[in-house]
């Protein structure tokens, strides 16, 4: 869950369509973050910081953040 997550941890990536994304993801949209859990069909299954559910389309151009290592 992104509420969960220190993003001093993360490196923010180039942006992709979100059906490029790794599952369990955080990504950052035009609305803001978003925890991204998976596609759904044309839709995506993400959360907000508050836990509830965002459904964007599966082609939405996002930045997605990836695990420093």
């Amino acid at each position: 869950m992104l509420s969960e997550i220190d993003l001093k941890d993360w490196i923010e990536q180039p942006s992709v369509p979100l059906y490029d994304v790794p599952k369990e993801t955080p990504i950052k949209t035009v609305n803001g973050l978003l925890w991204f859990s998976h596609i759904d069909g044309a839709y995506s299954l993400c959360y907000d910081a508050q836990g509830k559910p965002v459904h964007m389309r599966a082609w939405a151009t996002v930045n997605p953040f990836k695990r420093k290592t």
